[in-house]
C-alpha cells in the first residue's frame, strides 16, 4: 500500500497510477482511503490538478520515502553480507549511453552474480539525475555536462568524438589524407594514427560549410559540441535535420542523409552495418570523459561497487 501512495504522487493522477500498478481505480482509491483513516489525515488534495498533497500528506510522503530507502538499504546490506548471492541493482542513463557502454559490463556481472537482479532505466539526463537524487536508481552513466551537486561522479574512461560524413558525399574525395580508417577506430588505435599523420590528422571543420548536417538538441552533450563547432568555425548550415537520439543521427549518416557526430564507443559497440567516412575534429572538442555517478546520500552497495569495477574494465 505504501508504494501505491508513492506511485500516485509520481503520476499526479489516481487513474494513471492505477493503470501503472495494474489495479482498478476504485481499488486504489479504497487503499488510499484506508491509509488516510488509519493515520487520521487527508493525504491528497483532490481539488487541484495534477493531484496535490495536503500539508499532512507532504509530511507523510517525506517519511514514507525515508522508510522505503531504509528498507532498500537493509536489503542491500544483507545482500552484501551474503556475498551477493541475491539482491538487486538499478542502473540508468540516456538510451544511447545504455546501449553503448553497459552491455559488456552487464553480461560479465550477470555471469558472476546470476541471482542479483539488474534493472536498466532509460531516460533523459535530467530525468535520470532526478531519479538518482530520489534514490530510485543506484548508478547512472553521465557525460561531463550539467553535473548535479547531490551526486558523486567517478571518471570511467575518455573517448574520441568523430565527425561522420556519408560515404556518398563527393567532399570525401578531397579529404582522403584526413580520413580515419574504420579498422583504426575499431582497434582503438586513433591516437597512434593521428600521431603518425602529424599535421594531417585533423580536418578543418569549416570545409564542410556547404554540406548537409544532422543535429541533436543543444541540451545534449554531443549536440552542444556540434553547436560549438559551428560557432568556432563561423557558419551555421541551412540544410539540417534535427533528431533526438545520437544513434538515429548515425543511422541517417549511414543512409547518406547528412553529417553527424558519433563517439568512439558507439562505433565500436553499436553493431551498425556499414561505415561512414570518419574524421578527427578540433582536439579540445573531440574528446570527452565519461562518468559513472550515484547519489551522495544513498548507501552504495557492494553490488554497485563491483559493477563499477567491471564497467571500468569493460571500457
Amino acid at each position: 500500500m505504501q508504494n501505491y501512495i508513492l506511485t500516485v504522487v509520481q503520476c499526479g493522477n489516481i487513474s494513471k497510477a492505477a493503470q501503472q500498478l495494474g489495479i482498478s481505480q476504485p481499488a486504489l482509491s479504497a487503499h488510499i482511503k484506508k491509509i488516510e483513516e488509519q493515520m487520521g489525515i487527508v493525504i491528497f488534495d483532490r481539488t487541484v490538478k495534477p493531484l496535490g498533497l495536503t500539508d499532512a500528506g507532504e509530511l507523510y510522503v517525506e517519511y514514507l520515502k525515508k522508510k522505503v530507502d531504509l528498507e532498500k538499504e537493509l536489503d542491500e546490506r544483507l545482500s552484501d553480507l551474503d556475498e551477493l548471492k541475491w539482491g538487486s541493482l538499478v542502473i540508468g542513463g540516456a538510451s544511447f549511453f545504455n546501449v553503448s557502454y553497459f552491455p559488456k559490463a552487464i553480461a560479465e556481472f550477470s555471469r558472476r552474480y546470476p541471482n542479483v537482479n539488474i534493472k536498466v532505466v532509460d531516460g533523459s539526463m535530467p530525468e535520470i539525475t532526478q531519479m538518482a537524487a530520489a534514490h530510485e536508481l543506484d548508478l547512472f552513466i553521465a557525460p561531463p555536462w550539467n553535473m548535479d551537486d547531490s551526486c558523486t561522479y567517478e571518471k570511467i574512461f575518455n573517448e574520441k568524438i568523430f565527425l561522420c560524413v556519408p560515404e556518398q558525399l563527393p567532399i570525401n574525395d578531397a579529404l582522403k589524407e584526413y580520413r580515419l580508417p574504420h579498422e583504426v577506430v575499431m582497434a582503438g588505435e586513433t591516437d597512434r594514427w593521428a600521431a603518425a599523420r602529424r599535421n594531417k590528422g585533423r580536418v578543418d571543420f569549416s570545409v564542410f560549410r556547404d554540406q548537409p548536417f544532422i543535429r541533436l538538441g543543444d541540451n545534449q552533450h554531443i549536440g552542444n559540441i556540434m553547436a560549438q563547432l559551428f560557432e568556432r568555425h563561423g557558419f551555421s548550415p541551412e540544410g539540417c535535420i534535427s533528431v533526438e537520439q545520437t544513434m538515429t543521427s548515425y543511422g541517417l549518416t549511414l543512409a547518406g542523409v547528412g553529417i553527424s557526430l558519433i563517439t568512439e564507443a558507439s562505433v565500436r559497440n553499436g553493431h551498425m552495418k556499414g561505415s561512414p567516412a570518419f574524421y578527427l575534429i578540433d582536439e579540445d572538442l573531440g574528446n570527452r570523459d565519461m562518468f559513472i555517478a550515484y547519489s551522495k546520500h544513498k548507501y552504495l552497495s557492494n553490488a554497485a561497487k563491483v559493477f563499477i569495477d567491471i564497467l571500468k574494465k569493460s571500457l
